[in-house]
């Protein structure tokens, strides 16, 4: 099965908050906490918009249906990757990587954060070619992780 990955803007609102709220409830423990307010405080048009406008926001789609998402902010931080669970595993999240990475300026040192409790997570970035920073979490209990660029996008 073929994953399309297309980018998203500030009219694709309503695409986006679906994918991004079934992400924070189908998987709530993977978001640090300030994440959750999406689902509520934020859960507004405006916000939605704005963030849309602000960051790099990707959408993973199979069979025409939104299986997956990742951002890239303005800081070089890879941000809200989610895969729905029906299709981990089947490359959606490579895909979805391979195009944050794609899309980084080659001075822009790529970066995340994981959270601490999520083994497989970590396990999938080290696998991408991020290296953990500090094997302490921070207060959201994240690990930060950066991205050692292959000799292409040195």
């Amino acid at each position: 099965m073929t994953t399309t990955v297309e980018r998203l803007g500030p009219d694709d609102w309503a695409r986006f908050r679906t994918v991004r709220q079934a992400s924070l409830r189908g998987d709530p423990s993977a978001f640090a906490a300030s994440a959750h307010r999406w689902l509520d405080e934020l859960d507004v048009e405006q916000h939605w918009r704005a963030r849309l406008a602000d960051v790099v926001t990707l959408v993973a789609t199979r069979s025409g249906v939104d299986v997956g998402t990742a951002g890239f902010d303005r800081s070089g931080q890879l941000i809200g990757m989610w895969v729905d669970p029906a299709v981990r595993g089947t490359g959606v999240g490579w895909s979805l990587v391979e195009a944050v990475l794609a899309l980084a300026p080659p001075d822009v040192p790529v970066h995340l954060r994981v959270m601490a409790d999520n083994g497989p997570g970590v396990r999938f970035y080290e696998r991408c070619g991020f290296h953990l920073v500090t094997a302490d979490a921070d207060a959201e209990g994240c690990l930060a992780m950066t991205y050692a660029p292959s000799p292409g996008r040195a």
